[in-house]
């Protein structure tokens, strides 16, 4: 996103602010209305080319996107969806009051605006800067009103530094999820495609999955025991449709004595997923990806997943993070 299409986006905005004006009705006697069709961050429509960081606070999370180059990206240094930036600049820019509501801080939560901290009525405070690190404008973005007129509907915020509160036309949108902020698919590789899968545990055992008619089941088992089927299922869907929770740079970990799983498909394309060591239960569930062209014609594939992939770690959904954690052994059927 470069200063010239956040300048295109001013022009949309302000657009859209006079739009609301007009929609809004003016102003009213009435104190709590006087403000109504009033744009709540006037100066965002000129100023959002200078936007250089943002950061969204949701209680004890916050994630901050900084502007490199012509890319948002966040602390890991892995590139935000442009869209999903412009999005939030926008949906603040556009925002109009409609009503003035309370002035008084311990009221706040009522209006979902209290400090996002707090356990009750925490709010998701929105702050966007410049390069210097002054604020451009920073929200809090409480409770939403679907009662007020407009698709969108309306959303109660304040203004930092200001006590007063408003009902607006409009909503802040902000991803309900981290990973929302990115392009969060890696993989689509469907189990009918695969020739082949290998689980390595973290003792050094290792099984493939061999296909049997049309399925991929381990071939051999310690003591001859059967297969599970759908943990052999839920093995070989893994990289069909995968998308990250999260995301990170890549640590200093050792994966020598990890969980691995290397899928190879009948196009000639390898794939491991290699789970990164824990300290404790909350540090599960994260893993490296590296793909590779065991055939030239996968490596336009193996190229475009490792260049989303090298260097940095995902988080897997919480479906999958015992799956990282099964020994060979575990494959058989209970019993």
């Amino acid at each position: 996103m470069t200063p010239k299409s956040l300048f295109g986006l001013a022009v949309v905005t302000a657009a859209a602010v006079v739009a609301a004006v007009v929609v809004a009705g003016g102003t009213a006697a009435d104190s709590a209305v006087a403000d109504r069709g009033r744009a709540l961050l006037p100066d965002l429509v000129k100023t959002s080319a200078s936007v250089e960081s943002l950061a969204v606070t949701v209680g004890k999370d916050t994630t901050t996107l900084t502007r490199e180059g012509d890319r948002f990206v966040d602390a890991s240094g892995y590139p935000a969806k442009i869209d999903v930036v412009r999005k939030l600049v926008s949906s603040l820019a556009t925002l109009t009051i409609d009503e003035d509501k309370t002035d008084k801080p311990d009221r706040y939560v009522d209006l979902g605006l209290a400090d996002p901290t707090a356990d009750d009525g925490a709010a998701t405070k929105v702050a966007l800067l410049d390069k210097q690190g002054k604020p451009l404008a920073v929200v809090y973005a409480g409770t939403k009103d679907y009662t007020v007129g407009g698709s969108r509907g309306g959303q109660y915020v304040r203004i930092d530094g200001n006590p007063q509160s408003y009902l607006v036309r409009g909503s802040l949108d902000v991803p309900t999820a981290r990973a929302d902020w990115f392009d969060a698919s890696l993989t689509d590789i469907k189990p009918a495609t695969l020739s082949k899968v290998t689980l390595t545990d973290a003792g050094g055992a290792t099984v493939d999955f061999v296909r049997t008619g049309d399925k991929l089941l381990p071939a051999a088992l310690p003591d001859g025991k059967t297969p599970d089927e759908g943990k052999a299922n839920r093995v070989t869907a893994f990289l069909q449709g995968f998308n990250f929770t999260d995301v990170r740079k890549e640590t200093p970990a050792s994966i020598a004595n990890t969980t691995r799983l290397r899928y190879e498909t009948t196009d000639g394309l390898a794939v491991t997923a290699t789970a990164v060591p824990a300290a404790d239960d909350a540090g599960k569930g994260w893993i490296r990806i590296v793909a590779e062209a065991i055939d030239p014609k996968a490596a336009d594939a193996a190229k475009a997943i490792n260049e989303k992939a090298a260097g940095y770690e995902f988080k897997v959904n919480t479906i999958h993070t015992e799956m990282f954690g099964w020994t060979v052994a575990s494959l058989a059927k209970d019993g």
